[in-house]
Parts: structure tokens; C-alpha cells; sequence
């Protein structure tokens, strides 16, 4: 009765936890689930988010003139049903009016262009333009050719690229536009390398692409050469064959720019480790639209990859498994034991039934067996009488006693 009585102390303290373990071993099993889709992974990831969050967020946006990330935050809310206050909302509204955005459009076109580092779409207009009329790209290469040729440190990268960009520029002509993603791809990787929003990881994972595609030997030997360097020139230093890796990669920066933003697509590139990570971003911003940039500075990495906070939940997935193995194994421990008292009790009294034994007293709370008599052998008696010779036996003895005095 004491192991019955223990089995269902622990039976009881396993169904206890079962409120508060069962919605965290759902969710953990969800992301477990969702472990390769990003747009699933984000929503779990921004299951606390709420109106006070939202509007912090945004208020800090419209104060640092940021417009791209509070547009991102009210498209944000308004999927997840989170209500935004109306004034904040118009605020919004009224920075993304006609004239505030013809004239901040004007200046980015303007400094996008000249400088090549837009910082919305009008800017990457301009970057673009200017890449597209190769202009931006023999003024990265000269730029990065004359450190090159001064002995200094110059940027392989975005030298690489610009040559790569420049063969890309002439493609995109002779196919009437089909190369304008790829185009898109290099300005926005060229943007992030000059101003530092490109990840150390992934900056590297490009290089060794551009490595691929481009002969830096016989670049070098271009720019030390004398002589004004030439679009022709640089075209010529690029393996068409060999660029299927850095066209993939270049090829998702697009996508994420054309769903998401010009914003969007650089803060992906600042938060990817490798060419993985950029396929997840494209697929995110493929899913979540305008929200991309929000979903991205709320996560960070936690919005296309399980990192270390919703980790836990992994565990907690692991630590649901266990419970439910205790559980059932308590479960059927319990009810073997009452099933063995409430049996072996019927069982014991039809067995000393049929032996003759007085049957055994139940108790409720014990249980009586009755003694067991053992019958041990009887001891043999002096004054018992002898058994009888068997038959036969007297005669051949008298033979043997005869032949023995014979021989004697």
C-alpha cells in the first residue's frame, strides 16, 4: 500500500506542472516546427510584442528622421493587430506626405549619385544610375586602383565588385534591362562595405566569391599599368563562367531590396554570416513585405535563425518529452500496483482454500498471511521391528558361508 500510496504522490506532481509546462512545450514544439522557415521563426520571436513597444519604437524612428523604419513599424502592427495611437499614426502619415518626400527624395537621388551611398530607395536610384551609366564603377575602381598603385591598403572587395559590375552594366544593355536585380545586388553590397553595415562573416563569404570571379592578378597588373583604366579594360578581368556563386548572393540582396527596401536590405547584410542567411532574409522579406526592416531591428539574428533566447524553448521541448515519459510510466506503475492488490489478495485465499490452510485475513489498511506449516520427516524409532529379509536373500547367504568353509 506504501508504494501505491508513493506512486500517486509523484502522479499528482506530475499532473500539477502540467498548466505550466504544456503552452511552453506547444510553443517549443512549434519552433522546432518553424526551424526553417523565417517568416514562422520571426512571428514566434515577436509573440511579446505589444502597443507600448511599437509606439516607443516608432516615436524613436520619427525623432531620429528615420521615416523607412516607422512606416515598418506601423506595417508591423497593423498585421499583428496591435493598435497604434492615432496621432502617432498621422505623424507618420504626414512624413511620407507628397511634398516631405519629393524633397527628401530629391536629395538622396542627389547624394546616392555623386556618392554612391544611398540610404532609401531614392539614394539607391541614384547609386544605381550612376553604376548603370558605369560611372560609379570605374570611380570605386580608380579610387581602389590608385591606393593599389600608391602601395596603400585597398579594398579587394569593392574593387572586385566594381569590375564584376561593369560586366554586368554591358549584359544588362544587350538583354534590355533582365540583369537590373544583379545590378542592384552590387551597388547595395558596394553601400554596406563603405559604410560598415556589412557584417565581418559575411564580407568574407562575398570575397571569396569575388576571388572566383574575378583574376586579381591580371587586375593588378591593369592598374600599375601607365595609362588611364577603361571600362573595357576591366570587364576583361572578370570569369563569366565562375560567377555563380556571387550572382546567388547578389541575387538575394535584390530580392529583400525590391520586397522590403533599400533599409531593409542593408540591415539584412549586416546581420547574414554567409550566402545561408541571405537566402533566409530574401525568403523573410518575401513573406513579411514592408515589415522586413521592423521584424529585423526588433530581432536581429533571432528573426531568421533560432539563437540563443528562443534556444530555450528548444529545451523546453527535451524537458516536455521527459515529462510525458514520467508521466505515462507513473500512470501505468500506479495502476499495476492497485491492480496487484486488489488481485493477489483473491489469488492467495483459492491457493490456501486448496491446501487446506485457514485463508488469510484482509485489512485495509495491511494485509495478514496465514502461517505456513512445514511437515518434516519422522525420526526412526529403536524398538521398531526389523523389515522383513527379502526373499532369496537367507539362501545365498547360507551359499556363501558353505563355500567359504570349503575353501578354508
Amino acid at each position: 500500500m506504501a508504494r501505491i500510496f508513493a506512486l500517486f504522490t509523484v502522479l499528482a506532481a506530475l499532473l500539477g506542472f502540467a498548466p505550466w509546462l504544456v503552452p511552453l512545450a506547444k510553443q517549443s514544439v512549434r519552433l522546432v516546427e518553424a526551424r526553417d522557415d523565417p517568416a514562422a521563426v520571426a512571428d514566434l520571436g515577436l509573440a511579446d510584442l505589444d502597443a507600448a513597444r511599437v509606439a516607443k519604437e516608432t516615436e524613436s524612428a520619427l525623432a531620429a528622421d528615420d521615416i523607412a523604419l516607422a512606416t515598418s513599424f506601423v506595417a508591423l502592427a497593423d498585421a499583428r493587430g496591435i493598435t497604434i495611437d492615432p496621432a502617432l499614426r498621422e505623424r507618420v502619415a504626414a512624413a511620407n506626405g507628397a511634398l516631405a518626400s519629393t524633397l527628401r527624395g530629391a536629395k538622396e537621388f542627389g547624394m546616392g549619385f555623386l556618392t554612391g551611398e544611398p540610404s532609401d530607395l531614392a539614394g539607391l536610384a541614384g547609386a544605381a544610375t550612376g553604376d548603370l551609366m558605369v560611372w560609379g564603377d570605374i570611380r570605386d575602381a580608380g579610387r581602389e586602383g590608385w591606393k593599389l598603385a600608391h602601395g596603400e591598403d585597398a579594398d579587394e572587395l569593392i574593387l572586385g565588385l566594381s569590375a564584376v559590375g561593369i560586366a554586368v552594366t554591358a549584359g544588362t544593355y544587350a538583354t534590355v534591362g533582365a540583369s537590373l536585380p544583379l545590378r542592384a545586388g552590387i551597388t547595395l553590397v558596394k553601400v554596406a562595405k563603405r559604410t560598415g553595415k556589412l557584417s565581418a562573416a559575411l564580407g568574407r563569404s562575398f570575397m571569396r566569391a569575388v576571388r572566383q570571379s574575378v583574376d586579381f592578378v591580371a587586375l593588378r597588373r591593369l592598374l600599375k599599368a601607365p595609362g588611364a583604366v577603361d571600362g573595357p579594360a576591366l570587364k576583361g578581368v572578370v570569369r563569366s563562367d565562375r560567377l555563380a556563386s556571387l550572382t546567388r548572393m547578389l541575387d538575394d540582396v535584390a530580392v529583400v531590396q525590391s520586397k522590403a527596401g533599400t533599409r531593409a536590405a542593408l540591415e539584412g547584410l549586416r546581420i547574414a554570416d554567409n550566402g545561408n542567411d541571405l537566402r533566409r532574409v530574401a525568403r523573410l522579406a518575401d513573406a513579411k513585405g514592408p515589415q522586413t526592416l521592423a521584424i529585423l531591428k526588433t530581432l536581429g539574428r533571432g528573426a531568421i535563425l533560432i539563437t540563443g533566447a528562443l534556444l530555450k524553448l528548444v529545451w523546453w521541448a527535451f524537458v516536455a518529452a521527459l515529462y510525458v515519459y514520467l508521466l505515462v510510466s507513473s500512470f501505468n506503475a500506479f495502476c499495476v500496483s492497485c491492480a496487484r492488490a486488489t488481485w493477489g489478495g483473491r489469488r492467495g485465499r483459492r491457493r490456501h482454500k486448496r491446501e487446506g490452510a485457514p485463508a488469510a485475513r484482509r485489512r485495509w489498511w495491511r494485509r495478514e498471511e496465514a502461517p505456513v506449516c512445514l511437515a518434516l520427516p519422522e525420526e526412526p524409532r529403536l524398538d521398531a521391528p526389523r523389515p522383513a529379509p527379502e526373499p532369496g536373500r537367507a539362501e545365498a547367504e547360507r551359499f556363501a558361508a558353505a563355500a567359504r568353509e570349503a575353501m578354508a
